[in-house]
């Protein structure tokens, strides 16, 4: 005779399987259903005129990329700037002319990094798409991009073109930014040698 608790730890996995079974298909019903809606949505006209434009696999790595590039151009223009508020205030006490045109050349050299540290980002992620097919392809077509110089010879695969312009446009971004903490810097390092002048 079968043991009672057997029997009923039997009848539990049964039902645990059974309750598996109507919420793995009450889940095919759900995904098949927003699969639908989405396959509609994507039939509306101007959807479909849109990612005509700009392709959804472009769109995606592009903004991915485009929002990480300008994480890292944040962090780097934070230190840049720190750097250059303790440097002018302590050059400000012991102001020098050679000492700001030190720290002007210095920051100068420190964004290029960053720059050059974020075209390096664009290549990697061409490489690892698999988009282009070596670093020195990737690193010139994402420099001649991310610059708004232009292609050069390199092309992307069909389907992929629209990631060119949202290159551009990281490089537009931290081109101005860039530019803008440049303005900052100077006007900081004149103020360096207008006192050094005056002392």
């Amino acid at each position: 005779m079968p043991d009672p608790k057997f029997i009923s730890v039997a009848a539990n996995a049964d039902q645990a399987i059974d309750t598996l079974r109507v919420a793995a298909a009450g889940t095919d019903s759900h995904v098949a259903g927003i699969e639908a809606v989405s396959r509609d949505i994507a039939q509306l006209p101007l959807l479909q005129h849109v990612s005509e434009v700009m392709p959804a696999a472009d769109l995606m790595l592009g903004g991915a990329m485009l929002i990480f590039i300008m994480l890292v151009h944040t962090a780097g223009v934070r230190a840049t700037s720190n750097r250059v508020l303790k440097r002018s205030n302590a050059l400000l006490a012991r102001p020098s002319r050679w000492r700001a045109d030190v720290l002007m050349s210095g920051m100068v050299f420190a964004l290029l990094g960053l720059h050059l540290l974020e075209v390096f980002a664009w290549a990697a992620a061409l490489v690892y798409s698999g988009l282009v097919p070596d670093w020195r392809t990737a690193g010139f077509f994402a420099g001649n991009t991310y610059t708004t110089i232009g292609y050069g010879s390199v092309v992307l695969p069909d389907g992929w073109k629209m990631l060119a312009p949202i290159i551009a446009i990281s490089g537009l971004f931290t081109f101005g930014w860039t530019g803008s903490m440049l303005v900052d810097l100077i006007g900081r390092c004149q103020k360096i040698k207008d006192a050094a002048a005056a002392t």
